[in-house]
């Protein structure tokens, strides 16, 4: 081979292996992305939605601790076992994006709007006869006001 074909193949593989070391080295520094947290929360409620719950869910990025899921759903007697449900729904968004939730956070607003109470427990029932006595008072108070409440009571039931 003639020399000048060796020194055009060498000075192609130079510059070849220049370009996969710039380009390499900017993938290889490529600072993390965020989540995309709305793609997470819009498959949390695909997730609810499969099992006929209507979830309002929020997604957040918890500096320090990661991606926690936000839920919203009415009590019902199979979110007792919340425990397991996070778990499959954990691995589910690892499975499906690549990234781990953190936590998962629920919210089981009181809704007057279940006629059949024993579905929400016994924790519903019991706040929901409370609220129908008409002496038994729900609102905001001022901090003085609660201790002088509490004061009243511990002297009572001294």
């Amino acid at each position: 081979m003639d020399i000048g074909v060796i020194g055009t193949f060498i000075v192609i593989a130079l510059a070849i292996a220049g370009l996969v070391y710039i380009f390499g080295s900017k993938l290889i520094r490529k600072p993390a992305t965020a989540p995309n947290l709305k793609k997470v929360a819009e498959l949390t409620r695909v997730y609810f939605k499969e099992s006929d719950v209507e979830a309002k869910v929020d997604c957040v990025l918890v500096e320090g601790r990661g991606m926690v899921v936000l839920i919203e759903v009415d009590p019902q007697v199979r979110f007792r076992s919340s425990y397991i449900i996070e778990q499959t729904l954990k691995e589910q968004i690892q499975r499906l994006t690549g990234r781990q939730l953190s936590g998962v956070f629920w919210r089981f607003p009181m809704v007057d709007k279940i006629a059949d109470s024993t579905h929400a427990g016994p924790s519903y029932a019991a706040a929901k006869v409370k609220t129908e006595d008409l002496h038994y008072d729900i609102g905001e108070v001022s901090w003085e006001e609660y201790e002088k409440a509490m004061k009243g009571v511990s002297q009572d039931g001294a």
